[in-house]
């Protein structure tokens, strides 16, 4: 059998300019514009086979995506990337692993504000529980001051749960999640 037997032909038709510096590009090259094109084929055909995974749902987190964005989303993604202490790129990986996970972690510096407000509330709870103590206050003098503090730790406390709630339900998104933003 012949080689020619064994192959198929792909064409395209292209702008005469196009077609003429193709074919420049060839000559230099020593080539006929077919041979060329056939070693472009085949140099694209193998640099993408190896790491081909972008529709495989099991890619590893090295995996890179280019994406385009319509007119005007960068400016407005680098804006709030940059609201959000993060960079650009960053920011919108954890848009994509919010959304195609259906989490909802945040931003580093807001889970960051999140846990220092955590610890404030504890602080808060303690001074309360101080404050509430039996003795520290005469019972004549303020009978409904003692539930009332025993109420507002009450929602202290909540508070605080339901923060700390989410600084590990954050954590755990991300750990379990395969990345992390603070790279």
């Amino acid at each position: 059998m012949t080689k020619t037997s064994l192959s198929s032909v792909i064409g395209t038709r292209v702008p005469p300019e196009t077609k003429a510096r193709f074919a420049a590009l060839a000559a230099r090259h020593q080539l006929s514009e077919s041979g060329l094109l056939a070693k472009m084929v085949n140099e694209v055909l193998r640099s993408n086979s190896a790491g081909s995974r972008d529709s495989n749902a099991d890619c590893v987190a090295a995996d890179r995506i280019t994406l385009r964005l319509r007119k005007g989303d960068r400016a407005l993604a680098a804006e709030r990337a940059r609201a959000c202490g993060m960079k650009t790129a960053s920011y919108l990986a954890l848009l994509i692993h919010n959304h195609v996970r259906d989490a909802a972690v945040l931003p580093p510096n807001e889970l960051d504000h999140i846990k220092v407000t955590a610890a404030r509330l504890a602080a808060l709870e303690r001074q309360l529980r101080m404050f509430g103590m039996p003795n520290t206050l005469p019972a004549p003098v303020a009978p409904d001051l003692n539930e009332t503090i025993a109420r507002v730790r009450r929602e202290v406390e909540v508070a605080r749960e339901a923060t700390a709630a989410i600084v590990r339900h954050n954590l755990i998104s991300w750990e379990t999640g395969g990345g992390s933003v603070r790279a």
